[in-house]
């Protein structure tokens, strides 16, 4: 461990996750369900000594623009006990609590935890967590930690201050000279339904796939794409992130080691073709080409962001526009529910909901016997039963009785 206060750079890209933060809501949330009666007092002191090791999970924003600073305010996130709830933990409807945003620009904590009883018998524990402190892969690894603190079992611990431009540094000599190119207009998965001037909002919906699919990731994309050319014509595109930890990086850091490429999925695309192209793309560290103009993100206000956004953050998630690809999709690998279990509870599975950003995110976590998988989008894009028609698709093709190998 390193000594003294922990503390780190907010990234450019971290800054403008706090941007999307303050136009909508920008988390990452993780849904541990199972069976048992979780104890709040043990739960918290669980959450006391994980955040110890991992101080990244204990962090403040301090500080203005480039010299803007994460920095260990000695203070673990916070239990909270929900009244019982009818959440089923399939969508958002239900659980008015995730709602609430996390606000670190106002001192507020990056994280809390939320232990909810709920009246179908399952309890179900939210941990929340914010983007622009912590990816997705820090709060499986944080969710990880505290199941071993309830179990008593020794922690593996971070002191990481890496972040994802230090990574991006390290292979700056590596990546190729490439043309530039501007992004195509990517055509979106759904046709989103008339906005008539409605709030921002964004839903979600999880699906159980009940086996195992190997590379679903790039099933998952040229699936979609099919999809998205029922409805019109054009370019199709997602972004992947790549998790710099045990590929690009040895260290296991909470903060947002990721990077991210663009899989393009053409009319011929096929799934082993997509794998390919993202093989090639990984080779020739496209996830560590920093984007355009991003070091000037360190020099604007983040409220100075927050205002240009916010006048076109409609036409940017309901039109076609070279802003935004038809969507991304995120594997969070695989696990096995006994890594979540402790005294007292058994856990039937995590899911991750996604973040509040873009036309549609997939979120799947691959178990040995079922999948769990949670899309997210704009409201606009269910306004007539859209999202939920892509949903019971997606999970008809990959169950036992679809089509998929």
């Amino acid at each position: 461990m390193t000594a003294g206060r922990y503390s780190r750079r907010v990234s450019a890209l971290e800054r403008y996750s706090l941007v999307l933060n303050a136009v909508y809501r920008y988390h990452v949330d993780g849904v541990l369900e199972g069976q048992g009666e979780v104890s709040p007092q043990k739960l918290q002191e669980a959450v006391n000594r994980a955040a110890a090791a991992n101080t990244g999970i204990r962090v403040r924003f301090r500080g203005f623009l480039a010299f803007s600073r994460w920095v260990d305010s000695g203070i673990a996130p916070q239990v909270r006990v929900m009244p019982l709830s009818d959440w089923d933990g399939a969508s958002e409807q239900g659980a008015p609590f995730l709602e609430e945003k996390l606000a670190p620009r106002r001192g507020m904590p990056i994280a809390d935890v939320l232990l909810v009883p709920c009246r179908d018998g399952a309890t179900r524990i939210v941990f929340r967590t914010l983007h622009a402190a912590i990816d997705g892969r820090g709060c499986l690894h944080w969710i990880g930690e505290v199941c071993r603190a309830l179990r008593g079992e020794p922690l593996l611990g971070s002191d990481s201050r890496l972040t994802d431009l230090d990574v991006q540094e390290q292979y700056k000599a590596q990546i190729p000279t490439e043309p530039e190119t501007p992004p195509p207009a990517c055509i979106p998965v759904l046709q989103p339904s008339p906005q008539e001037h409605l709030p921002l909002r964004f839903v979600w919906r999880r699906v159980i796939i009940d086996r195992n699919v190997s590379n679903l990731l790039t099933k998952a994309a040229a699936f979609l794409a099919q999809w998205a050319r029922r409805q019109q014509t054009g370019p199709v595109g997602f972004t992947i992130p790549v998790d710099y930890r045990g590929f690009r990086v040895q260290e296991m850091g909470v903060g947002n080691l990721t990077g991210y490429v663009r899989l393009s999925v053409d009319e011929q695309a096929t799934p082993r073709s997509l794998v390919q192209q993202l093989n090639q793309r990984l080779k020739a560290f496209a996830d560590c080409r920093q984007f355009p103009g991003v070091r000037v993100l360190f020099w604007l206000p983040v409220w100075f962001m927050t205002r240009q956004l916010r006048p076109k953050i409609d036409a940017i998630l309901h039109t076609v526009t070279p802003a935004l690809p038809s969507g991304g999709v995120v594997s969070m690998g695989n696990v096995k529910a006994e890594q979540f279990h402790f005294p007292g509870f058994t856990a039937t599975r995590l899911f991750g909901i996604p973040g509040a950003v873009g036309k549609l995110n997939l979120v799947f976590i691959n178990y040995p016997d079922h999948i769990a998988a949670c899309f997210a989008a704009p409201a606009a894009y269910n306004h007539d039963g859209q999202l939920d028609e892509l949903v019971a698709a997606f999970r008809q093709h990959f169950s036992q009785s679809g089509s998929t190998p």
